[in-house]
């Protein structure tokens, strides 16, 4: 099997890292990283010699995905897999149904986890798979489970409520600690702990990546919403039995 990766960045490499065991692959990049590139193990090559390959993944930033898919879309071969790893599946999937040609098969994933979470071992993680236009569906299922993944497939829609818990209320929970300077203290409690390790994995996201999982997953504000009101709601309660 080969595949061809689109986008270098961190998790462009950390996937690299995990796939070359079981394929060929070759990645590229707007910048030339060929050293970093031939220090995991994997081939760097043009955009062109990526899309040769009959499997392709879409490694790049949520707000540079609808650029790359025009940059490709009249250059990949009929029959061509094209997958993306967004952590947003409505706005990714209608991007690549509506830009990318009938003949091309389209699979969104998400890797629920990065080089932060699973720096060493990725078995035993989950991925969120969403079958857009594609008859290999449980192939790639299959592919993952043999990397011992746990495969969770779904739809775009269902994704995105899910992740507007799990991903973005909690991302926005760790945001407001983190602007209150909580930082770790010698009278900690386990829960205490795990709040801490959450924040400090938030630390390495990037601002346009906090934004995006608030501002385009299309029930993030409804959630947010709840959650700063019941907020409000418990403190006022509080303050009144304080009185």
């Amino acid at each position: 099997m080969k595949i061809g990766i689109i986008g270098f960045g961190n998790f462009g490499k950390f996937m690299a890292s995990h796939l070359k065991n079981k394929s060929y692959i070759i990645v590229t990049d707007i910048i030339d990283k060929k050293e970093e590139a031939e220090q995991i193990g994997v081939e760097f090559g043009s955009l062109e010699e990526v899309l040769k390959q009959k499997i392709i993944i879409l490694s790049v930033e949520m707000e540079n995905l609808r650029d790359t898919l025009h940059s490709i879309k009249d250059k990949i071969s009929p029959g061509t897999l094209v997958l993306d790893v967004c952590s947003l599946k409505l706005f990714s999937s209608k991007l690549m149904e509506d830009l990318l040609p009938k003949n091309i098969e389209i699979i969104g994933t998400h890797p629920l986890f990065g080089p932060q979470s699973a720096k060493d071992l990725i078995e035993g993680m989950k991925i969120a798979i969403c079958n857009i236009r594609s008859n290999k569906i449980d192939d790639v299922k299959i592919f993952c489970e043999s990397l011992g993944l746990d495969v969770i497939i779904c739809s775009p829609e269902e994704h995105d409520r899910q992740m507007a818990v799990s991903q973005s209320l909690t991302h926005f929970i760790g945001h407001v600690a983190k602007n209150i300077d909580l930082c770790r203290v010698d009278l900690s409690t386990k829960t205490f702990d795990d709040l801490m390790n959450v924040i400090e994995i938030m630390k390495n996201d990037t601002p346009a990546l906090f934004e995006n999982m608030q501002t385009m997953n299309p029930f993030a504000k409804n959630m947010r919403s709840i959650f700063v009101d019941e907020t409000i709601k418990l403190n006022k309660r509080l303050s009144h039995l304080s009185t």
